[in-house]
C-alpha cells in the first residue's frame, strides 16, 4: 500500500492525471556518454545531487499549486508519515487505473464525512429519474453503480485535520456568525473602523461626466469616453466597517503595508489612505469588468462625475471572490439555483440551493460559539463545495440507466471536474478556485459551469493518411555544433565548432553552454559507502554511454514502484517520489539556462554529413581533430561562453550529422562515435517527423473551433473577436469549447513547457513591437529572437533563435482587452471601405495560414510588474519575545538591551507607478489562451507565496514602515472565506496581532507535513 503523503509530488500529479500519461510524459532518451572534462568539473555536485538521491527537491515546479490542495486524511502529527494512501488497484477494478490522491475536482471524490454526518437528518429529495433537478442537499445517497459506491464509501472516512492559528481562529469564528445568520448578519456587531478585508491589487482610476448605470463592463465601456486620472499603482486595499449617510462600509486604497486594524488605532496612523470609496448601495457600484481576466471595477457618482476604480488582484480566484464579496455588501443575493452542464451528455442539471448546508448547517452556529471542532469541519466543508458539487452531478446522472456506460467509462479511465465555460474558453476549477468555489460562483453571471473530463494535451497524432503517430521520446546531450547562428560554416578556410549541451523539449531542441548543463542520471548506479564521490575514471567506467530515463515505469496501467502486491516500503516509495520530483526539477532548470533552440518544425530532414553540401567543405579534410570526450575542463566543464570554442581543419564525416533547415542552411552536428550518431539521427528525425504534424493539428483545431462557433452563432470572423469578448452569457450558450486546446496539462505541470508560440513584444511602452518567440514555463516567460537583422535592418536566414530576455511572473499582474488602449498608443487606424469603423484589416500568417480581422485591443495583454523597491520588515523573522524584552529593557534605561536584529525583506514600493510589457498575439482566439496560461502561473506563484508568508504586511510595535510609530498592523492575506473581525475587546486583538507575525491566515497546513 502507498505511504506517499499527499503533498508529495507524485501524489500531486496524479490529482489531475493518470499514471499511463505520467509514464508517458516524464519519460527522456540520453545519449551519451559524458565528456571526462565534464565530470572532472561537476562529479562531486551531479554525484551526489542527482545520483545518490540526498537531496530534498526545492524548485518551484515541484510545488503544490495551493498550499491547501491535499484532499487525503491525515493522522497525528506523529503518525502522519505512516498513513496509508489508496493503491491503484484497490479503488478499482478490471484493472482500472485509480488515483493514488484523492481530490475534491475528482469524480471519485466525495462529500466529507463530516458534513455529511452533520446532515444526516437532511431529507433526501434528489430525484434525478423524473427530473434533471435536484432537492438542494449536499448529502450523499447510496450509488447504484458499485465502482462508485466503493469510492464513496472510502472518500466518506478522508476528513483531513487542519491546523489553525489563533488568528485564524478568530477570523474564520466570525465569519461562521455572519454565514449562521443566513443574510441578517448585524452590522452592529461590528466596531467602526475593523478591517473586513484587504488584500494587495494593481488599481487605476478613470473619470467620466457620462451617466454610468448599475453595469459596466468592457462592452459598455465602448460608449463610455472616459478620461485617465491614475495610472495603474500598486495599493494596499482594505474594506473597513464604516457609517456614514447610508454606506456601511468603506474601501480605502493604501501607500503603506502597516494597516491600522481597528477604529482606535486609525487616528494614530502617520499615513492616511490615498483615496476612500464609500460603498453606498445607491451611490457604489461593482461589475466584473473583464471576463477573462477577471479585473474589477467599482464606480461611484458624486456632483455629476463619476470615477471609476479599476482594481486588479493578482489570482483571478481572490479577483472574483473580491468580487462577490463587495457584491454581498451593496446588497446583492446569492442565486437560489446553480445549472450544471454535461457537454458529453447534452444534459443539463439545475441544483437547488446549492450552499445551503454551507450556509445553513448548525455546524456554523457551533463554530460561531467558539468550538474548534465545529469550525475545522466548517473549512472542511466549504472547501469540499466544489467536490460536493461534483457528487450530486454524479448521483442525478446515475439515477438514468441511459448513462450508465459512460459514468463507468468515467470513474475507470479519466479524472471529472468543473469547468467554466465562456464562449470557446475553459477556465477549470482547481486549486485556489476550487477552495474557493464559494465565492467564485459569481462567475455564474458571465459563465456557465459544465462537468467535463479533465483532457490533457494529446500524445498522439495523426497523418494525412489516416495513420496514428505516437509522440517518440525526448532526447538530450552533448554534441558539437559546427556551424554558427547565420549559418556560416567557415573562418578563413576552417571550420567552427561549438560544444554545446541539446535537450529537447516538446518541438524544441535546445541548447546551453556544457557548465550549465546536468545530464539525468543514470540507473541502477551503486552509491558507495560513508557517501563516497567516485573517481572521474570510475564514473566513466560506469555510466552506460546511451540510457532511458523513466520515474514512473508501469506495469500494466498502474506505476510499478506504487504496486500494492510488491509491498513496497514506506522509505523506498518516498526514494522513487523524490527522484521523479528531482528529474522534474532537473528538466525546469535545463530549460532556464538555455541559450537558445533549433524549431524542430523548421527542419526538414536528417541526414548524413554530405561532403560538398557547403562552400567550406573544400577546405575540410577526414580527420578526428575536433575531440569530443576530452578531459579539458576549459573544453567542456567551465566552458561557460557563447562564442565559437574555435575552427579546425578535419571533420570526422562518420560522427557527424546534418539538419537540413526549410531556409536552406544546414546544421552539422558531431556526436561522440558512429553509434552515438545513428541514436541521434533516429531520435531527432522520429521528433521532427511527429511535430511537423502535432503542430499542424493544432492549429487545425483552433481553426475547426472557429469555424464551428461561427456556423452555430451565424457571424462572420469580422464579428468574432466582438462576440469572444462582449457578447452576453445567453448570446454564445450554444458556442463550442475544446477541451484539448484548454487541457489540464499546464495546470498539473506534466511538461516543462506550459505554452509556447509567436507573439508580437514591445519591453517598453514607448518602443514598437517585434515578433518573438515565446515559452511559457514556471513562472517565467522565455523570450527568443525570432528573426536575425543586420544593422542596415535587413533580414539574415539563421539557423536557430537566441534567447534575448525572461521575465519572472512573480509579483505580476496582468491586464488584457480594452484597458490596454493607453499602452498601445499608436494603434492601427486602417480605414476599411467594406467595414466603416472596423480600423483592423484582414490579415494571413503564412506559416500556417492563420488569418485575422481583430481589433489590436482584442489581441493585446500587458504584464505589469513594479521597478521600485523598498525595504519592509518580513513576518518571517519576527520574534515578539525578543521584541517585549527590548520593550522592557528600553523602558529600564537598559541601551545595550534594547538593541535587536530587525531583518528586512525587498517588496514592491506601494503606489509607485511599474513598467509594462506589452503583448500582441495573431488573433483574440490566441490572446485568450496566452491569458489563461500565464494567469494559471500567476495562480501558483501567488499561492506560494500565500504558503511562504512573504510580502506580508507585519504588526510592529516599535515603529512601522516607513516612520510610521505607534501602529498596529494586521497581516492583509486573504482568507479560504471572506474576513470579518468582529467584536474584540483591543488587548484580544493584540493578542491575536502578534500570533498573526509568524502565522499567515491562508498558510492552513496538514497535520504532519514538517
Amino acid at each position: 500500500m502507498t505511504t506517499l503523503p499527499p503533498d508529495s509530488y507524485t501524489a500531486r500529479r496524479l490529482e489531475h492525471s493518470t499514471p499511463e500519461h505520467l509514464h508517458a510524459t516524464a519519460r527522456r532518451a540520453f545519449i551519451g556518454p559524458i565528456p571526462e572534462g565534464w565530470l572532472k568539473s561537476h562529479r562531486k555536485s551531479w554525484y551526489k545531487r542527482y545520483v545518490s538521491g540526498g537531496r530534498t527537491p526545492t524548485f518551484t515546479a515541484a510545488r503544490p499549486i495551493s498550499g491547501t490542495d491535499a484532499r487525503e486524511p491525515v493522522a497525528p502529527e506523529s503518525d502522519a508519515a505512516d498513513l496509508p494512501r489508496p493503491s491503484s488497484q484497490s479503488a478499482q477494478t478490471n484493472g482500472a487505473t485509480a488515483d493514488t490522491t484523492a481530490s475534491t475536482t475528482s469524480l471519485l471524490h466525495g462529500q466529507r464525512a463530516a458534513a455529511a454526518s452533520e446532515n444526516e437528518t437532511a431529507p433526501e429529495t434528489e430525484d434525478a429519474g423524473q427530473s434533471q433537478t435536484d432537492g438542494g442537499h449536499l448529502s450523499q445517497r447510496a450509488s447504484s453503480l458499485p465502482l462508485l459506491d466503493q469510492v464513496a464509501n472510502k472518500v466518506s472516512t478522508n476528513v483531513p485535520r487542519i491546523r489553525f492559528s489563533e488568528s485564524a481562529k478568530h477570523q474564520l469564528r466570525h465569519r461562521a456568525q455572519r454565514l449562521a445568520a443566513r443574510g441578517t448578519f448585524k452590522w452592529n456587531k461590528l466596531r467602526e473602523g475593523e478591517v473586513l478585508k484587504m488584500d494587495r491589487m494593481l488599481v487605476r482610476m478613470d473619470i467620466t461626466q457620462q451617466t454610468v448605470g448599475a453595469a459596466f463592463d468592457e462592452r459598455i465601456s465602448e460608449g463610455v469616453e472616459t478620461k485617465s486620472l491614475d495610472k495603474w499603482r500598486e495599493f494596499m486595499i482594505v474594506c473597513r466597517r464604516h457609517s456614514e449617510e447610508d454606506a456601511e462600509s468603506v474601501l480605502q486604497l493604501y501607500q503603506t503595508r502597516v494597516i491600522a486594524a481597528s477604529a482606535a488605532d486609525v487616528g494614530k496612523a502617520k499615513k492616511r489612505p490615498k483615496f476612500d470609496v464609500l460603498l453606498s448601495p445607491r451611490r457604489a457600484h461593482v461589475d466584473l469588468y473583464s471576463s477573462l481576466d477577471k479585473t474589477l471595477c467599482v464606480w461611484t457618482t458624486k456632483n455629476a462625475r463619476t470615477t471609476i476604480y479599476y482594481l486588479r488582484p493578482q489570482s483571478s480566484a481572490a479577483s472574483v471572490e473580491w468580487y462577490t464579496f463587495l457584491r454581498g455588501i451593496l446588497g446583492w443575493k446569492r442565486a437560489q439555483t446553480l445549472q450544471v452542464n454535461v457537454p458529453d451528455l447534452s444534459v443539463c442539471l439545475r441544483l437547488d440551493d446549492p450552499f445551503g448546508i454551507v450556509e445553513s448547517s448548525k455546524l456554523l452556529s457551533e463554530a460561531a460559539e467558539g468550538d474548534d471542532t465545529a469550525l475545522l469541519r466548517a473549512v472542511n466543508q466549504e472547501q469540499g463545495a466544489a467536490g460536493a458539487i461534483i457528487a450530486r452531478c454524479v448521483k442525478m446522472l446515475e439515477a438514468s440507466p441511459e448513462w450508465t456506460d459512460v459514468l463507468k467509462a468515467w470513474a475507470q479511465y479519466g479524472r471529472v471536474g468543473l469547468a467554466w465555460k465562456r464562449y470557446d474558453r475553459l477556465e477549470w476549477v482547481y486549486g485556489a478556485i476550487e477552495q474557493r468555489m464559494y465565492g467564485t460562483v459569481a462567475m455564474n453571471k458571465t459563465h456557465e459551469l459544465e462537468l467535463r473530463p479533465k483532457d490533457h494535451y494529446p500524445l498522439y497524432t495523426k497523418t494525412q493518411d489516416g495513420d496514428r503517430l505516437d509522440e517518440p521520446l525526448p532526447v538530450e546531450g552533448f554534441l558539437i555544433r559546427l556551424t554558427s547562428q547565420k549559418g556560416h560554416e567557415r573562418r578563413m578556410g576552417k571550420m567552427l565548432y561549438k560544444r554545446l549541451y541539446f535537450t529537447s523539449q516538446n518541438q524544441y531542441l535546445l541548447f546551453l553552454r556544457p557548465a550549465q548543463a546536468t545530464p539525468p542520471p543514470p540507473p541502477k548506479m551503486a552509491v558507495r559507502a560513508n557517501g563516497n564521490v567516485p573517481t572521474t575514471k570510475q564514473l566513466v567506467d560506469e555510466v552506460p554511454q546511451s540510457y532511458d530515463v523513466d520515474p514512473y515505469p508501469l506495469e500494466g496501467r498502474h506505476i510499478s514502484w506504487l504496486d500494492t502486491e510488491a509491498v513496497k516500503s514506506r522509505a523506498d516509495q518516498k526514494a522513487h517520489d523524490n527522484e521523479a520530483a528531482v528529474e522534474a526539477d532537473r528538466n525546469v532548470n535545463m530549460l532556464m539556462r538555455c541559450d537558445g533552440f533549433i524549431d524542430l518544425c523548421d527542419v526538414k530532414s536528417v541526414r548524413k554529413m554530405h561532403r560538398g553540401a557547403t562552400p567550406a567543405d573544400e577546405n575540410l579534410e577526414e580527420g578526428p581533430d575536433v575531440e569530443f570526450n576530452t578531459a579539458d575542463e576549459s573544453q567542456v566543464g567551465t566552458n561557460n561562453s557563447r562564442t565559437d570554442d574555435g575552427d579546425t581543419t578535419e571533420v570526422d564525416d562518420d560522427r557527424v550529422f546534418e539538419l537540413v533547415l526549410k531556409n536552406g542552411l544546414i546544421v552539422r552536428l558531431q556526436a561522440h562515435d558512429t553509434t552515438a550518431r545513428n541514436l541521434w539521427m533516429v531520435r531527432v528525425r522520429a521528433l521532427v517527423h511527429y511535430w511537423h504534424h502535432r503542430a499542424k493539428a493544432d492549429m487545425d483545431l483552433f481553426k475547426s473551433v472557429r469555424a464551428q462557433n461561427l456556423t452555430a452563432l451565424n457571424i462572420d470572423e469580422r464579428a468574432e473577436a466582438q462576440v469572444g469578448s462582449f457578447a452576453y452569457k445567453w448570446e454564445v450558450s450554444q458556442s463550442y469549447a475544446s477541451p484539448i486546446m484548454y487541457n489540464m496539462c499546464g495546470i498539473a505541470q506534466c511538461r516543462a513547457i506550459h505554452l509556447s508560440g509567436l507573439l508580437f513584444r514591445k519591453p517598453r511602452r514607448h518602443t514598437t513591437f517585434t515578433r518573438c518567440h515565446v515559452i511559457l514555463s514556471h513562472g517565467h516567460l522565455l523570450i527568443f529572437q525570432d528573426t536575425l537583422r543586420a544593422r542596415s535592418g535587413q533580414k539574415l536566414v539563421h539557423i536557430h533563435h537566441e534567447r534575448i530576455a525572461a521575465i519572472d511572473l512573480q509579483g505580476c499582474y496582468l491586464y488584457s482587452g480594452l484597458l490596454t488602449a493607453n499602452d498601445l498608443l499608436y494603434q492601427n487606424k486602417t480605414f476599411d471601405s467594406n467595414a466603416p469603423g472596423h480600423h483592423a484589416l484582414p490579415r494571413i500568417y503564412l506559416e500556417d495560414n492563420w488569418t485575422s480581422t481583430d481589433e489590436d485591443a482584442m489581441t493585446t495583454f500587458v504584464i505589469w510588474h513594479a521597478k521600485s523597491k523598498s525595504w519592509f520588515r518580513s513576518s518571517q523573522f519576527v520574534d515578539d519575545v525578543r521584541d517585549r524584552e527590548a520593550d522592557s529593557a528600553r523602558q529600564d534605561g537598559d541601551a545595550a538591551g534594547a538593541k535587536t536584529k530587525t531583518k528586512l525583506t525587498r517588496v514592491s514600493q506601494l503606489g509607485a507607478t511599474g513598467r509594462s510589457v506589452v503583448f500582441k498575439a495573431r488573433s483574440r482566439a490566441e490572446r485568450d489562451h496566452w491569458v489563461m496560461g500565464i494567469q494559471v502561473e500567476i495562480e501558483r506563484l501567488a499561492a506560494m507565496e500565500r504558503e511562504l508568508g512573504t510580502e506580508s504586511v507585519t504588526p510592529d510595535s516599535n515603529g512601522s514602515e516607513e516612520g510610521d510609530t505607534g501602529l498596529v498592523g494586521i497581516s492583509y492575506y486573504p482568507s479560504i472565506w471572506p474576513t470579518v473581525i468582529a467584536r474584540i475587546n483591543q488587548s484580544t486583538v493584540k493578542k491575536m496581532l502578534s500570533q498573526m507575525a509568524n502565522t499567515a491566515l491562508a498558510d492552513i497546513d496538514l497535520l504532519g507535513e514538517g
